[in-house]
């Protein structure tokens, strides 16, 4: 079994940049044991990291860094920041100079921590990566159809304020036009032009330097889950920031499989049986929700929670995109678990 400390501290991969060498690839038939450096922030990492088990690569990116993604499949549809809990709402307008100050008067754009609705679900995508249903509508051939959003880039997980953007999307044959300035700017607006690359779910796009271009998510095939913060959801209640949440690639068709057992021990015991003739036995059903481990695998620390920690009685099993299967166990966490906020640990083994 081996041990790999993958630092995702400052990772921050630019389109322009080959980050070749921040890679560490792990023979993954032999399984790992992986401890995750979201880089400062604790429980409010302020890295989210990729991670594909087949080459054993781990992929770390600033959750700031980005503000809007571009849909590089046949729609064109454009999704917000969720991992800053960026908000938007669309205007009526159809021009940049026709929006201000006065469009954002009683909005917040923002979820409240302390007493979250449903009514706030309007400000964010689909908590379960649904694309038929953006903030952002599908942006149509017909550029008079699309109208001017306004963006709050977020300040979840501790990130800090910036001044909100308000921006027009339109389609440039196979990619995206993007003009945008800031709420009271009533001309000398920004323009960026995004093309689609079929190798990549989506393009991104930072509002910071004049707009750039960076790079988030990996290859669409080269990837099976990520960690960090997030808006996710109290069920009954409403959206909510989460921090150390697990969401799969669902969009190229990763799944999973949960067992649960009655002890730490018995799980720990099945695990290192667990193989081919184990899935087929055991798992009957493979989730192919983007939340299927979501939240949980860990019980968050709080006051008067006496069982903080990962939870010791449940491993996943995971089919990739190649059709591999693995099992992936939570190791720590938090301190009551002997673990450390932003550097979960982890292990993980192809399932021959």
């Amino acid at each position: 079994m081996k041990r790999l400390s993958l630092v995702l501290t400052g990772l921050v991969f630019l389109a322009a940049c080959g980050k070749d060498d921040d890679k560490v690839t792990i023979p993954p038939a032999e399984g790992s044991t992986v401890t995750l450096n979201g880089g400062t922030g604790g429980a409010s990492a302020e890295n989210a990291a990729y991670i594909d088990m087949s080459t054993g690569t781990a992929t770390g990116v600033k959750r700031s860094s980005w503000d809007l993604g571009f849909y590089s499949g046949s729609d064109f549809r454009v999704i917000l920041n969720n991992t800053t809990s960026a908000g938007a709402k669309m205007t009526t307008a159809t021009s940049l100079a026709a929006v201000g100050a006065a469009d954002t008067i009683g909005l917040t754009l923002a979820i409240n921590q302390v007493a979250p609705g449903p009514d706030q679900y309007a400000f964010f995508d689909p908590i379960d990566g649904s694309l038929t249903n953006t903030v952002i509508p599908a942006i149509s051939a017909t550029a008079a159809e699309n109208r001017v959003v306004i963006i709050n880039r977020g300040t979840g997980g501790s990130t800090p304020a910036r001044a909100w953007i308000k921006a027009l999307i339109t389609r440039n044959g196979n990619g995206y036009t993007v003009q945008f300035g800031g709420i009271q700017q009533t001309s000398g607006f920004t323009t960026v032009q995004i093309t689609k690359d079929a190798d990549y779910h989506f393009r991104y796009l930072s509002f910071d330097g004049g707009g750039t271009i960076v790079n988030v998510q990996p290859k669409k095939a080269e990837w099976d889950f990520t960690w960090g913060y997030s808006v996710y959801e109290i069920t009954g209640v409403g959206p909510y920031n989460f921090s150390d949440l697990i969401s799969t690639n669902s969009l190229s068709g990763v799944t999973v499989g949960t067992r649960i057992y009655a002890s730490a021990a018995a799980r720990n015991e099945a695990y290192t049986k667990f193989n081919r003739d184990s899935v087929n036995a055991t798992v009957s059903t493979f989730s192919a929700s983007r939340w299927a481990i979501g939240s949980s695998w860990r019980v968050t620390p709080a006051p008067g929670v006496t069982n903080a920690g990962v939870r010791t009685d449940r491993f996943y099993v995971i089919k990739d995109v190649q059709g591999n299967y693995y099992k992936l166990k939570f190791i720590s966490f938090a301190a009551e678990d002997g673990g450390e906020r932003g550097k979960p640990v982890f292990e993980y083994a192809l399932i021959p």
